[in-house]
């Protein structure tokens, strides 16, 4: 027993496998060595070759010696394999009567042992050295074949020798070919079932994000939409101060929470793209809101440049696009203290149906730390945004997407600039251009950003006047020609009395940075910096926009013909989906199980379903297969869009081909609701209000 452990200590499977390899090999090589040495004693061979023999037999244990007391096992391989292969056997054969018919087996068990034991140069060289070693000897041993005559093929000595180099040989190589190759099965065993293993690791992180991204956005929907309700009702402005404090942090929390989920989910050994089509500028406008939101509390200024010309819908991985922004624009939150940070967005063609998308970031101010210092504080664990060996997660992204990431730094100044390719579904743009019915007056609080303002203007193609001077604002707003009239925050306070006596009724816009409550005789909407097409877009076209705020919103359009039906378990989240739905003036259906759903379609018919996915008894998709299967030709083709807290990488994907139209992750996004309202629902439904009936309702 105690022999037994001590082999099994010696040949240990903690050990390494070269190792293990190397010390059965020199095991096997010094246990062979002995027993030649009994049998040249059995054929009274010359003393010295016994003594050669047992020279080597010792040599294999002073090896395996030195291996046990260093762990350098390339060096202590070559020595021996010289000493034994090139010197030892060698001589043995000078030595050794008519060794040409026996040694050549050894010879080539010394090359098969140096393969097993060698890698790469170490191995060739050793091998060459062997062969024109041995090819020598061989040259020798056959100089007195002739004169010895094939008397010598019927030696029992000689014949005996052969048959136990034969045996010796093939007994000594097949025992560690198969050692070794029972070692290599051990490996990949052990790797089948550790990779078994991280798929269950990775499939349990994958639920755990789930779960935890359900659970955050719960009730970040329930503290958003109704933060967003009360907005709207008749409060005190101290009241509604508050509810926008809410809705500002609630919209932070969330988009940390989606880095954290978008970051965690990235395997940086193998990035595969995950590609579907997409709307750019929802994507934009929720990064822009981020960016803005992040720097609100630094004295951090933010100006954005979108073109206009981007196409609407684009086609590629929106998930990783969203993550190189976002890795991106939280290191310039992370990292500069105050200045100015210009956001460039814009594309060129580059085939059919296929475009480069150029993104630049540029920084000017003071910053906390250089980029090579954010990226070492990265490999230290303080940042999240590097892979295992330092490299930059970001630079891997844009590299799988097709593009390459330039950063250029200079004293107070940080440029990020790269290009991705993207497919494109039609030629609409993401924003309408040239609106002959539009004619703006505005008047910005300093140069920079009246100049920013001005060529958002310009590159829509809008006419527009910009004034420098309260008199010349006073002159200008009272003519009638202008359908929009823009005001800076800072500018009104000091001509808010003026103004009242010049335009009331009628409402200007107050720009200001960040949102804000505002209410007196003028003030009925609120547009946030930075002004960009977007926000821009969205206010003429009387959207929901994270920019701007309007007093008793109702909608660019509503539906009262609209049955709606929403599907959801928490009673907040119907509340708060039903009081959105009421700006509409739609009908609102409320359920709160597919069961009830289902039971409700069976007698009624409705013509829109948002559907909660992660719900007791019957989740989304079933409630949404059973829905389909009811056999009812008013239901086949009704819209059912997703409305859930299930929003991590993938999860629209999974839900797009369960058959859903279209998926929207909770919180609500005001804007990105109504998107799909007015995009899904029948053109006879809706009644869209104009620009201007919109303004004077407001």
């Amino acid at each position: 027993m105690l022999l037994k452990k001590q082999f099994e200590r010696f040949f240990s499977s903690e050990l390494p496998i070269d190792d293990q390899i190397f010390r059965m090999a020199v095991s096997l090589s010094g246990a062979e060595c002995f027993i030649m040495a009994i049998v040249s004693v059995m054929l009274r061979e010359s003393a010295l070759i016994s003594l050669l023999l047992l020279a080597g037999g010792f040599g294999s244990a002073a090896a395996l010696w030195m291996h046990y007391k260093s762990d350098n096992l390339t060096a202590i391989s070559v020595v021996y394999l010289f000493v034994l292969h090139i010197i030892l056997i060698p001589v043995l054969g000078y030595f050794c009567e008519n060794s040409v018919y026996d040694f050549p087996l050894y010879f080539i068990e010394g090359i098969i042992f140096t393969a097993i034991l060698l890698k790469g140069r170490q191995a060739v060289v050793m091998i060459l050295m062997e062969i024109a070693v041995d090819l020598y000897c061989m040259y020798q041993m056959t100089a007195d074949i002739s004169a010895q005559g094939d008397r010598m093929l019927y030696s029992p000595v000689l014949y005996f020798r052969i048959m136990t180099a034969i045996a010796m040989s093939g007994i000594i190589c097949g025992l560690l070919i198969a050692y070794r190759n029972r070692l290599l099965r051990e490996e990949i065993d052990k790797c089948s079932e550790m990779e078994h293993q991280v798929e269950q690791v990775n499939f349990a992180k994958d639920m755990f994000l789930v779960n935890v991204s359900h659970e955050i956005r719960t009730p970040l929907n329930a503290i958003l939409g109704t933060s967003e309700l009360l907005l709207d009702l008749d409060a005190d402005d101290k009241v509604k101060k508050n509810a926008f404090d809410i809705a500002n942090s609630s919209k932070a929390l969330l988009a940390i929470t989606d880095d954290l989920m978008d970051f965690s989910k990235i395997d940086y050994s193998d990035i595969r793209l995950e590609e579907d089509c997409y709307y750019v500028g929802e994507l934009l406008d929720d990064l822009i809101n981020l960016l803005s939101i992040r720097l609100s509390d630094y004295n951090v200024e933010v100006f954005v440049d979108i073109s206009p010309d981007i196409p609407e819908r684009l086609w590629g991985d929106s998930a990783k696009f969203r993550q190189i922004l976002s890795a991106l624009l939280i290191g310039v939150v992370k990292s500069v203290e105050n200045g100015e940070v210009h956001f460039k967005v814009k594309s060129h063609e580059q085939s059919k149906q296929q475009l480069m998308l150029c993104v630049e970031l540029c920084c000017c101010g003071t910053f906390k730390y250089s980029y090579m210092e954010q990226l070492q504080q990265e490999r230290n664990g303080s940042l999240t945004y590097t892979d295992k060996d330092g490299g930059s997660v970001v630079k891997q992204l844009i590299k799988a997407l097709g593009g390459t990431l330039d950063i250029e730094e200079k004293v107070k100044e940080r440029t990020y600039c790269f290009e991705i390719r993207q497919g494109y579904e039609n030629a609409k743009s993401i924003v309408e251009k040239d609106r002959e019915d539009v004619y703006i007056l505005f008047y910005e609080n300093s140069i920079m950003q009246g100049s920013a303002f001005a060529r958002v203007l310009r590159d829509m193609g809008l006419r527009f006047c910009q004034v420098s001077g309260n008199e010349y604002f006073y002159e200008e707003c009272v003519k009638e020609c202008y359908s929009h009239i823009m005001i800076a925050s800072e500018r009104y306070e000091d001509m808010k009395d003026r103004l009242v006596q010049l335009l009331q009724p009628q409402s200007v816009i107050l720009v200001c940075s960040g949102m804000i409550t505002y209410e007196d005789a003028l003030i009925k909407t609120t547009f946030a910096r930075p002004v960009n097409c977007l926000n821009m877009d969205a206010l003429l076209e009387g959207r929901r926009n994270s920019s701007i705020r309007h007093v008793g919103y109702r909608g660019g359009f509503i539906c009262p013909k609209a049955k709606i039906m929403v599907v959801d378990d928490n009673i907040i989240n119907l509340e708060v989906a039903s009081g959105i739905l009421k700006k509409y003036e739609a009908q609102v259906v409320l359920v709160t199980s597919g069961k009830e759903c289902l039971n409700y379609l069976r007698d009624e018919s409705v013509d829109f379903i948002f559907l909660d996915y992660m719900m007791p008894e019957m989740d989304g998709i079933d409630t949404l297969r059973n829905i389909r299967a009811l056999q009812r030709p008013e239901l086949t083709h009704v819209p059912i869009v997703a409305l859930t807290a299930n929003a991590v990488s993938g999860a629209r994907e999974m839900f797009m081909e369960a058959g859903f139209d279209e998926y929207i992750s909770k919180p609500i996004e005001l804007d990105k609701f109504e998107r799909v309202l007015r995009e899904y629902l029948a053109e006879d439904k809706i009644i869209f209000t104009t620009n201007k009936e919109a303004v004077n309702e407001e």
